[in-house]
């Protein structure tokens, strides 16, 4: 039987389309919720908020934790009961006839304490009472002990247990591709080490377990541990973010976007996976790619979230759920949190920041700068602003699995150097230590070249992608200035430039900013732009009347 959690979100589906469940309770409905209720526990526990109001506010109605059930009338207090203290639940129906024959009713609830006391709680027609009746008499026939639990954890949160048998199922699938793990493939696990947060004592383990495809264990075991760490309520999301971590690791490699892949195809009935959820997790994918792409631009990729949100909802799925291992760019969900908390995202509780995933961040902000951008030209782009902050946290990541294979490397130094000044180590020993030192020296410097990509990009970020040369004519006319005309152009080629105006998709010759793999010559490339102030309304409105007089 499963556990509270999980159990109250699977009856609550039944109240109907005014109740919102864990982890997908819309923001405002959240705070409101909490506010209205003076909710005193931890909102990450709420399992569902049942919304009584006319106006869909969520502030009246129920709520419920794995703990308790929280009521608030119009006008009245909140009234909180605990599970353990009910003795039972009357479903009170008094219907009457008026003057004119017209049936009245009148439904309530009777809550029976053990105390012996009793609470009548009365609604309106938007709660289900009998069906709340019957939900909260079968809990408390169905549990002895009862418990609230965050209802989307980061994996990074939970058990080492969990997360070994996780990355382990990723080593497997490495195996399946071609019986061994690769510098590639053995840079993503490392990465996904670092995004899970794994302790020295279960990165031995996993290296150990690559040592060989003779360690392997059998997928239906390892899946077996991941749902029995599972938190109450959380086993499908982690199924979910595991396969979005199978799928995406494997397009990775392959450099494909294929999700009918041997091991996923061998294995999806062990994982529960149905063709949507898959769908959703490739979607989710090719989401986290386009928000560091500036071809695309913020009406783009809001309008790719959105439909991102509205598949998860038309499956039945918590979008956070794609995300509980963090973000395929490289950000650990920690990272995404705190990113979205310093994009001022999350709400005043925090908690729908890993609901609402890292492509929140890419909706704050649109139309921040709408006015001075649409009549001169100039301002930052907001996008590249949330890109630079990602890009940072992508860094950051990319630097901790370093560190951590170097502490890996000297470990496994040690290792060797015992092994050496033993009179009863092996040649075969010898070779194994040395090439699997080997192995980690090759994934570092794979690390180091997407460590070496995300800067370039970053730096890359200090530019216009596409180039306003008359702008660049006119804060390079002065004599001193004039050198930095050809330096810049040298780094931009002609492109066309689609732009949707009313609707319209226009075209005009521009000049786009070339790629390059360069950090220094982008950081040097953006330092130029800084120092012609290149950004500034005023040398925007500069280079237009430049344009209007040539």
């Amino acid at each position: 039987m499963s556990g509270i959690n999980q159990y109250l979100k699977e009856r609550l589906s039944e109240m109907g389309n005014a109740t919102y469940i864990a982890p997908d309770i819309p923001e405002k409905k959240l705070n409101n919720a909490v506010n209205a209720f003076k909710f005193n526990g931890d909102p990450a526990s709420i399992i569902g908020i049942c919304d009584n109001t006319t106006f869909k506010s969520a502030k009246e109605g129920f709520l419920l934790t794995g703990l308790k059930i929280v009521f608030k009338e119009v006008f009245e207090n909140p009234i909180e009961i605990y599970y353990e203290n009910i003795d039972s639940v009357d479903y009170i129906l008094d219907v009457q006839l008026d003057s004119k024959g017209k049936e009245k009713r009148d439904e309530s609830l009777r809550f029976n304490l053990k105390s012996g006391d009793v609470v009548n709680v009365k609604y309106g027609s938007e709660v289900a009472r009998d069906k709340l009746a019957e939900i909260i008499n079968d809990v408390i026939s169905k549990y002895d002990g009862y418990e609230e639990q965050n209802q989307l954890e980061p994996i990074e949160n939970l058990s080492e247990l969990l997360k070994v048998a996780y990355i382990k199922i990723i080593v497997n699938m490495a195996f399946d591709n071609d019986g061994e793990v690769d510098d590639r493939e053995f840079a993503e696990i490392l990465q996904l080490m670092t995004r899970l947060n794994l302790n020295l004592e279960s990165r031995n383990e996993i290296r150990l377990y690559i040592g060989s495809i003779d360690n392997i264990e059998l997928v239906k075991d390892l899946v077996s541990v991941i749902r029995s760490q599972s938190p109450d309520g959380m086993e499908k999301s982690i199924q979910i973010s595991l396969v979005k971590d199978l799928i995406s690791i494997n397009s990775s490699l392959t450099k494909t976007d294929a999700i009918n892949f041997s091991f996923l195809q061998k294995n999806r009935e062990l994982f529960e996976i149905s063709d949507e959820e898959i769908e959703l997790a490739q979607m989710a994918i090719a989401n986290d790619r386009k928000i560091l792409d500036r071809s695309y631009t913020d009406t783009a990729i809001t309008k790719s979230l959105k439909e991102l949100s509205a598949k998860a909802g038309a499956v039945g799925v918590p979008l956070g759920a794609v995300y509980l291992s963090g973000s395929v760019m490289g950000l650990s969900a920690a990272g995404m949190t705190s990113g979205l908390a310093t994009l001022g995202m999350g709400g005043v509780l925090g908690f729908s920041s890993m609901a609402t995933g890292i492509g929140a961040a890419i909706i704050l902000g649109v139309v921040a700068y709408k006015g001075i951008k649409h009549l001169t030209g100039s301002g930052v782009d907001e996008g590249d602003k949330r890109r630079e902050i990602m890009l940072q946290e992508v860094i950051r990541q990319s630097q901790r699995t370093i560190n951590m294979v170097i502490e890996d490397i000297n470990f496994l130094t040690k290792e060797l150097s015992s092994a050496l000044a033993s009179e009863h180590v092996t040649k075969e020993r010898l070779e194994q230590l040395a090439a699997k030192l080997s192995q980690f020296i090759r994934a570092s410097q794979v690390v180091g070249s997407k460590t070496e990509q995300a800067e370039t990009e970053r730096a890359r970020l200090k530019s216009p992608e596409y180039l306003d040369v008359d702008r660049l004519k006119a804060l390079t006319s002065d004599h001193d200035k004039s050198k930095y005309f050809d330096f810049v152009m040298g780094y931009y080629k002609e492109d066309i430039l689609k732009e949707v105006k009313e609707g319209v998709v226009v075209e005009r010759q521009s000049h786009r900013l070339i790629k390059s793999s360069n950090s220094k010559e982008m950081e040097q490339l953006g330092q130029v732009f800084e120092l012609l102030d290149y950004a500034s309304t005023q040398s925007a409105i500069k280079g237009k009347l430049k344009g209007f007089f040539s």
